[in-house]
């Protein structure tokens, strides 16, 4: 929280949230295949939020099969 330099603000932020470790892909995947549209939430809302899924496990080098995608 004292940091000022936007740069080690990313790396601070990259190496918890986007690290390569078994847990965080764990939760990626259950994350996509638990995805489901909830109540009150747009249709490019929901889009969004199945594109920020897939995008983070895209982040770790993930590979997702077209027909988990869907």
């Amino acid at each position: 929280m004292i940091e000022t330099s936007v740069k080690k603000i990313w790396e601070i932020l990259e190496g918890k949230y986007l690290t390569k470790n078994i847990e965080n892909h764990l939760h990626l995947k259950r994350r996509l295949y638990c995805f489901q549209l909830k109540k009150g939430i747009s249709n490019g809302e929901h889009m969004n939020n199945y594109m920020k899924v897939l995008a983070d496990l895209a982040n770790i080098n993930e590979v997702i099969k077209d027909e988990d995608k869907t």
